[in-house]
């Protein structure tokens, strides 16, 4: 199982606007080929303090390859969408992460 985690940093001016449009656009559209699953959205605790806020997005994917199919197609369209919608008001980088047993 691979987790794929999206961090964002999000000013303050567009938070609200920002939380609701991937309620509303980015996730439902992100899971609809199914090849991501499970979302969850977090706050990033005390990210705060320098202004704005940080937010996690994890999804899960059954594989690598079935990460970077999604990736060519929803997800670059997707990026491009955000920055087209926000602009430098939110600025994100991805990481990859495989679940372990303990």
């Amino acid at each position: 199982m691979i987790i794929f985690n999206t961090t964002y940093h999000v000013a303050d001016a567009v938070k609200d606007d920002f939380i609701a449009w991937l309620r509303s656009e980015y996730v439902p559209r992100a899971t609809a080929e199914r090849l991501l699953l499970v979302p969850q959205l977090t706050r990033i605790i005390g990210s705060e303090r320098d202004g704005g806020a940080s937010y996690a997005l994890q999804f899960r994917a059954m594989s690598v390859n079935s990460l970077e199919i999604w990736q060519h197609t929803t997800g670059n369209q997707l990026a491009k969408d955000l920055t087209r919608r926000f602009g430098n008001n939110v600025v994100g980088f991805a990481t990859l992460m495989e679940k372990i047993d303990v």
